[in-house]
């Protein structure tokens, strides 16, 4: 009578038509009821709400494929990128190790060059100090050895004129011979004038000629000099050239490796912006099918709620009508009650407010469901609002992971031009400490040639010293000489004297020549003539 229970029938779902008021038999004459809904009634509602939960369940699920299927095509995408990234970043590495082992190479090469072109520089050095000392060592002794064979001439000459100027000594001092001694003298003393011209003429043209000989030897020397300056110099020239040629070739590959670098680079930026630019149109053209999607399920659900706030006010409607005649009749009944009887006027009264009572529980039934629906409606916005900002949050997650690889490329980039720019740093030092060393190398050979030479002049003083001691040692052998040939002199005078006496006892002639003569013999001139002596 007031409904039935809440469990879902297993009978056929045909909608019945609404029970209608009808005058029955009562158990008390007189009086009226009307027929109640019968029990699992109510099927066709409970199997259009269980629809439409089966069909929000559909949806959800078709909403979570594609919800899935976008992620997947997310990461599918994103793993095409990272592979890419990855072939790059190894193409890269590949050509970082290609350009790393080509300057090894290069460093490698300069450093045997650069040992090469030292050990020429050192063995030209070292040949030409060998050679110039050579050349003096060899002079030096070359003027010795003439030095010591004129010495030894003019010492030997210097005896025999002593010996015979002491025999002359001790004859001119002999009276009986003065006359034919003088007149001899006098020969002598006029070929020994002629023969001093000779000798003054041949020792200035043997001056003129070791003049002329020393120019000629300083003038080669300066030749060489300057040959040796101007081989020197253009040996300089080009090492320079040659230098300036490495370091063109090297700017020039410089240059070709940034030009290659930064076509690398625009590449990678076009590839970039073309990349995110289809991001962009898919994460555009998601966004809109989702938010067509929640515009037509927003459409749909709208649609839903209209139809159900249309049946909720056809259904208020009907019940409405059916208390305004449920009210009437109950006042045309009470009415026609009191006319008729009076008597049973408390139990007409019971029986209103029965009738009231359960009016009264059918409205509460009516604003229950209608609360529960309204629960179930805003549990449904709510999954849906959720759904929405769960994928509101994984469409930022992915663009904040997308901006965070974009950065992190960029950051690798950033890395990358700094290490070239370090790697273009350290190459410049490098070169700047090869020519500091080139400078310092150049600077210490400057200073061992200052070295050589403050030796060379330390040894020539050393030698002068030597020379300067040899010559007080050979004054001092010359000085014991010296008292030796006095002494021998005086033996010699006492012999002399002994022969001269002999001569003028016995009147000899003596078959000695002058030493002049002997000179004055050896040239086919007219002043050449025999002696009467």
């Amino acid at each position: 009578m007031n409904g039935g229970n809440s469990e879902c029938c297993n009978g056929p779902t045909n909608r019945k038509k609404m029970p209608q008021d009808i005058l029955l038999p009562s158990l008390s004459p007189g009086y009226y009821q009307h027929v109640g809904r019968n029990p699992n009634t109510n099927s066709s509602v409970r199997a259009w709400e269980y629809r439409l939960k089966k069909e929000d369940d559909y949806k959800l699920q078709e909403a979570m494929g594609v919800n899935a299927y976008l992620r997947d095509a997310i990461m599918v995408q994103y793993d095409k990128h990272t592979e890419k990234k990855q072939l790059q970043r190894q193409i890269r590495d590949r050509v970082q190790q290609k350009l790393q082992a080509y300057e090894d190479t290069i460093e490698k090469r300069r450093e045997k060059l650069k040992e090469l072109l030292c050990n020429e520089e050192r063995k030209f050095y070292s040949e030409v100090i060998e050679i110039a000392q050579k050349g003096d060592e060899m002079k030096m002794e070359e003027m010795k050895k003439r030095a010591q064979i004129l010495k030894a001439r003019r010492e030997e000459d210097r005896l025999k004129i002593v010996h015979q100027k002491r025999i002359d000594q001790y004859r001119d001092r002999c009276q009986e011979l003065r006359p034919s001694l003088m007149k001899k003298h006098i020969i002598e003393t006029k070929n020994a004038q002629f023969q001093q011209i000779r000798e003054n003429e041949a020792r200035r043209e043997a001056d003129r000629e070791l003049d002329r000989m020393w120019n000629d030897l300083n003038a080669k020397e300066m030749r060489a000099k300057m040959e040796r300056e101007e081989q020197d110099i253009i040996n300089q020239k080009n090492r320079q050239l040659d230098l300036l040629n490495v370091w063109q070739k090297q700017i020039k590959g410089k240059e070709l490796l940034k030009a290659e670098i930064q076509k690398v680079a625009q590449e990678d930026k076009i590839e970039m912006d073309n990349l995110r630019d289809e991001l962009r149109r898919e994460e555009i053209e998601a966004l809109d099918a989702k938010i067509r999607k929640r515009n037509e399920r927003a459409k749909e659900l709208m649609e839903q709620i209209a139809s159900q706030e249309q049946l909720l006010a056809k259904r208020k409607l009907e019940e409405d009508t059916l208390d305004q005649a449920f009210n009437q009749l109950a006042e045309l009944e009470i009415q026609r009650e009191k006319q008729a009887i009076k008597d049973f006027t408390t139990q007409a009264k019971r029986e209103t407010a029965m009738y009231k009572k359960h009016l009264k529980e059918l409205e509460e039934e009516r604003k229950k469901e209608e609360k529960e629906l309204d629960m179930l409606l805003e549990t449904y916005r709510k999954e849906i609002e959720g759904k929405q900002d769960e994928a509101k949050c994984k469409i930022l997650e992915a663009k904040k992971k997308l901006q965070r690889n974009v950065m992190e490329g960029r950051a690798e980039q950033l890395a990358h031009k700094r290490q070239q720019a370090e790697n273009q740093l350290k190459l410049k030092q490098a070169e700047n400490e090869l020519l500091r060393m080139a400078f310092d190398k150049n600077e210490r050979l400057q200073a061992e040639s200052d070295r050589l030479e403050a030796e060379a002049v330390r040894q020539y003083r050393d030698d002068l010293k030597q020379q300067i001691e040899y010559s007080n040692l050979l004054r001092e052998r010359e000085k014991q000489e010296l008292k030796r040939q006095l002494e021998e002199g005086r033996k010699e005078e006492e012999m002399y004297q002994k022969i001269v006496e002999e001569m003028v006892k016995g009147n000899v002639e003596s078959d000695a020549k002058h030493p002049f003569r002997k000179v004055l013999e050896n040239y086919d001139c007219r002043c050449t003539f025999k002696s009467p002596f």
